[in-house]
């Protein structure tokens, strides 16, 4: 699976969006009524970019959300949230850090998952319909390498229902401390902070209801 990489200079922006709010002007867009019919796949397999089926890779059989083409489902339906892979140097003695800092583990992607604590899932964020959920470390699914780099992949549920319409879906990451990648000694490029963060910005999901 061709995983992509979220990093630090786009989670700062989608930070400073998503803590300021959404806008009246996205507000108004979530509460729009969905008026055409039904489009999603009743297979609930999600295909990522490069052809992979997300469902058979992470074990999940309910329907993932976020990806690219895998925003939209039924009401009625759970589903699980997925978002950006993140990858790591392969090992401590290759790996580059940004001047102060020191890793809790020798190897990269081991230092990230000592410190991975979990996730918060936000729907409709910013507006009178937001609702949030929280999940912990089994939010990380699967190791596996791409282009001779280790990549952790997540998916987080499941999430209840949503009713008809448009939505969006944030995604906060929990670290016990910072962590970096070993891939580059630029801290805004190669590292994530301690704490809670926003990892994605706000995805947009539309819930069809089922034809009769």
């Amino acid at each position: 699976m061709r995983p992509t990489r979220m990093r630090t200079a786009a989670l700062a922006a989608v930070a400073v969006a998503v803590l300021t709010g959404t806008g009246a002007a996205q507000a108004q867009t979530q509460a729009r009524p969905v008026t055409q019919v039904a489009v999603p796949p009743a297979d609930h397999n999600c295909i990522s970019p490069d052809g992979t089926n997300l469902n058979t890779f992470l074990g999940i059989s309910e329907r993932i959300m976020g990806p690219p083409a895998c925003r939209e489902a039924f009401v009625g339906e759970q589903w699980y949230r997925g978002f950006p892979s993140w990858g790591t140097a392969t090992g401590g003695d290759d790996a580059r850090y940004p001047r102060g800092y020191t890793p809790a583990r020798f190897d990269p992607m081991d230092d990230f998952v000592s410190k991975f604590q979990g996730v918060r899932v936000v729907s409709d964020i910013g507006t009178a319909r937001e609702q949030s959920r929280t999940f912990g470390p089994e939010t990380l699914r699967r190791i596996a390498p791409f282009d001779g780099l280790p990549f952790a992949t997540f998916a987080a549920g499941p999430l209840p229902t949503l009713p008809a319409g448009r939505h969006t879906s944030t995604v906060f990451m929990r670290l016990s401390a910072e962590h970096c990648d070993g891939l580059s000694r630029r801290r805004e490029v190669s590292c994530l902070p301690g704490g809670e963060f926003a990892y994605t910005g706000p995805t947009p999901l539309t819930l069809f209801l089922k034809n009769t």
